[in-house]
């Protein structure tokens, strides 16, 4: 593995998470277990490379899978170094990787990783430290897949800094930059993931009106995409009318409203009383966050689904995809 990672300047530890984790990797195994990496092996990582070096995120270009790195590999974008070391490639196994090494750790060293991860991030933010921000979260999509990191580090991650900012231990900057940079990934994360086509079934994912926290809703538009549904982000803080506005020309199959403050719903319900009145039930409306405290009689009256406090991760899609579409 010496040699791979004297031309790309990629870890061991890195090299092992895109062939397990991500499988964009196809190393051959020679008799004593060594990894002989292949030609094309080579031209993947020189493309995830240029792609980091474009400022993509690991995780985001783990979605893009093998085939399409390689169909993207830039033949005339490769500096003259790495045209040498592929075209010295006679056979498609000459690239000689150690061999597999004994597994590391176990489940608990590896929620200990993720931990550390969301515990570096809380400090970047507190220090308003972007490049350890982006470092810590960079460090957990090399080691799992995209929704663990959102599950296991982003998410708790935010939750952690928003406390501290109320205590006054972090800075509103401190947040500002952590969500931003939060933000940046998971819209890069939904656009790699959104279905390609007609076929999939269209769904919009919106804020309340004054509702300034997307997180929660983009982690809800990523995992619409990953489960085939086409999924147009509106954005925070979208006035109802605007989105009535939207609707006649997505036609979506559903609406996605969150709202993370009790008094900006309540604030806002009777505007939406009044739009779900208009649309008489042609759309299935969704309806979660925070500042949903109690079910809602009136609005469920009018067809809204409501769920108290955070999204379940089931249930949100059974009216949206036809039998086998998943």
């Amino acid at each position: 593995m010496a040699s791979v990672i004297r031309m790309t300047g990629f870890t061991p530890a890195l090299l092992r998470a895109w062939e397990k984790r991500y499988d964009v990797l196809h190393p051959a195994r020679a008799l004593g277990g060594h990894r002989l990496y292949t030609e094309d092996d080579l031209k993947i990582l020189f493309r995830i490379k240029s792609l980091i070096t474009q400022g993509r995120s690991i995780g985001e270009i783990a979605l893009f899978g093998r085939e399409n790195l390689l169909d993207e590999f830039p033949a005339r974008g490769m500096s003259g170094k790495e045209s040498r070391w592929v075209g010295k490639l006679a056979k498609p196994w000459l690239i000689e990787g150690e061999a597999e090494s004994p597994p590391q750790g176990n489940s608990t060293v590896l929620n200990e990783q993720l931990e550390k991860c969301s515990n570096d991030i809380v400090e970047a933010a507190v220090a308003i430290d972007s490049v350890a921000l982006e470092a810590a979260l960079n460090q957990a999509f090399s080691i799992v897949p995209p929704d663990v990191v959102i599950r296991e580090v982003l998410e708790p991650s935010a939750t952690n800094i928003g406390e501290l900012c109320t205590k006054g231990s972090c800075s509103v900057a401190g947040e500002h930059l952590a969500s931003g940079i939060f933000i940046h990934h998971l819209q890069k994360l939904i656009e790699s993931s959104r279905p390609q086509g007609r076929s999939a079934p269209p769904a919009i994912c919106a804020c309340f009106p004054d509702e300034q926290h997307q997180i929660g809703t983009l982690v809800l538009a990523y995992y619409l995409c990953l489960h085939g549904i086409s999924v147009s982000y509106l954005g925070a803080s979208l006035p109802f009318e605007e989105l009535e506005h939207a609707c006649k020309l997505v036609v979506p199959r559903a609406v996605y409203l969150s709202v993370t403050r009790p008094v900006v719903f309540l604030t806002h319900r009777p505007r939406l009383l009044e739009m779900l009145a208009r649309l008489n039930g042609k759309l299935d409306i969704y309806i979660g966050g925070g500042g949903i405290t109690a079910k809602d009689p009136e609005l469920e009256q009018l067809g809204a689904k409501v769920w108290i406090g955070k999204c379940p991760p089931t249930g949100l899609t059974d009216n949206l995809l036809p039998t086998g579409f998943e």
